[in-house]
């Protein structure tokens, strides 16, 4: 019931969004100083891997397994806002994944997320076959109003914080992993209530809060099931610094963060230290450093550190193992959810972007995993190959020597996982 009734409000809000624009264009439905943006992409990613040990099912004894995987996206973006004063944004994603492992764990993981927990659920499924998966979602739909100093956002949004690049333990409300394929924009937002306060040229106060279900069920939720966070951030010439606290998913946060030129590059840094209600606390941290050579090759490095890897608590062993089994549930939500998880402590990341043609880029991302012995590589060419067409081609892979400690990148130890994606903006 739930479904069909998700597939009529989806269908209804995409139609809305593509009959407005048009409609206002040509009518002038609105009086003037209200403006109108249509904007979108389809994008196809397709990705292969061969897998010596792929569990179909955990039951099962592994195999020998091609991974294939097409998803097709499309999305609109309208857009209506009231100079710069008021501002109706929305994401509508249609997606269809052809693969030949869509019955498996490890396919929902990817692609089914449920959205466990969030106070509003507006995705639905069209179809789920045994090589066809389809599906429509909202990835972000908010309004903005700006009064003076004070700017107010509500609605499904992308709220992140922290000054690091690659390794972000701030990024509280919407943790993202530097390992994925596609990028932090991909992420569904967070629904959230910010409000953002400019007393001064350099200096911005801002709190969110971002309620939730408790145990995915809204008869049952409480403000403590909520996510909260207040920052302030500051800044004099090119240094700029910020504090943060906030309480996200049962756990009190307090943190740090800075970023300031030197030597005509950017350092930065990064500090969380979190304090779970139930369970160890943990601190997490790291500092980079990027800049841009005059022959135009950009270049990042950055180390990042995690006191309470997956490898030193059995209580994250468990959680993950729950998860990979059965996805984010009330028995693991808590542990997993909001942070940043690593399975070793100690990790050095180097990343390089250069343009060999205007219209031809080369990027190339390193991690290499101290404890676990582990080294990650993701290179990519990336063609605009026309004005609103971009084509990209990649590799990622992994080189793991065994030992007494599992590495993050197990999945892609001498087995790469090669990808190509179109994407078309209109």
């Amino acid at each position: 019931m739930r479904s069909r009734f998700c597939i009529k409000i989806f269908i209804s809000l995409i139609l809305l969004m593509v009959s407005i624009p048009l409609y206002s264009e040509e009518d002038n439905l609105f009086e003037e100083g209200w403006n109108f943006r249509f904007r979108g992409y389809y994008k196809n990613l397709f990705m292969y891997q061969e897998r010596d040990k792929f569990y179909s099912r955990i039951y099962l004894p592994p195999e020998h397994k091609k991974l294939v995987t097409d998803l097709n996206r499309f999305r609109v973006s309208p857009e209506i806002n009231y100079a710069e004063s008021f501002t109706l944004h929305a994401d509508a994603d249609l997606e269809a994944v052809s693969s030949n492992y869509s019955n498996n764990n490890e396919f929902d993981l990817l692609f089914r997320d449920e959205g466990f927990n969030d106070i509003i659920k507006p995705d639905a499924e069209f179809a789920h076959r045994e090589s066809l998966y389809v599906r429509g979602k909202i990835q972000n739909f908010y309004a903005k109003l700006v009064a003076g100093k004070f700017t107010g956002t509500a609605g499904r949004q992308q709220v992140r914080f922290g000054s690091s690049r690659l390794w972000n333990p701030l990024d509280l409300m919407n943790p993202f992993s530097p390992l994925s394929v596609e990028g932090a924009d991909e992420q569904k937002g967070t629904d959230a209530l910010r409000l953002d306060w400019y007393p001064g040229e350099s200096t911005e106060f801002t709190c969110v809060a971002a309620p939730k279900r408790k145990e995915d069920s809204l008869e049952k939720t409480d403000a403590g099931s909520g996510n909260y966070i207040a920052r302030i951030k500051s800044g004099v010439k090119a240094f700029d610094a910020a504090l943060l606290g906030g309480y996200t998913a049962k756990r009190k946060n307090a943190g740090a963060d800075f970023a300031a030129e030197v030597y005509d590059g950017i350092l930065t840094g990064v500090f969380l230290y979190s304090d779970p209600e139930e369970g160890k606390e943990y601190l997490q941290c790291g500092a980079g450093y990027e800049y841009t050579f005059q022959c135009g090759m950009y270049f990042l490095m950055e180390y990042f550190f995690n006191s309470l890897p997956v490898n030193n608590d059995d209580e994250l062993q468990e959680a993950l193992l729950s998860y990979s089994s059965d996805g984010i549930e009330s028995s693991n939500y808590y542990i997993l959810s909001n942070r940043m998880i690593t399975y070793n402590s100690h990790y050095v990341s180097i990343a390089a972007g250069y343009d060999f043609h205007p219209l031809l880029r080369g990027e190339v991302f390193s991690i290499y995993d101290f404890q676990g012995r582990g080294v990650f590589l993701n290179g990519l060419l990336k063609l605009n190959a026309l004005e609103n067409l971009d084509i990209t081609a990649g590799i990622i892979s992994a080189f793991v020597k065994h030992s007494n400690r599992t590495s993050d990148f197990e999945v892609y130890n001498k087995e790469p996982l090669y990808y190509a994606s179109l994407q078309y903006y209109f």
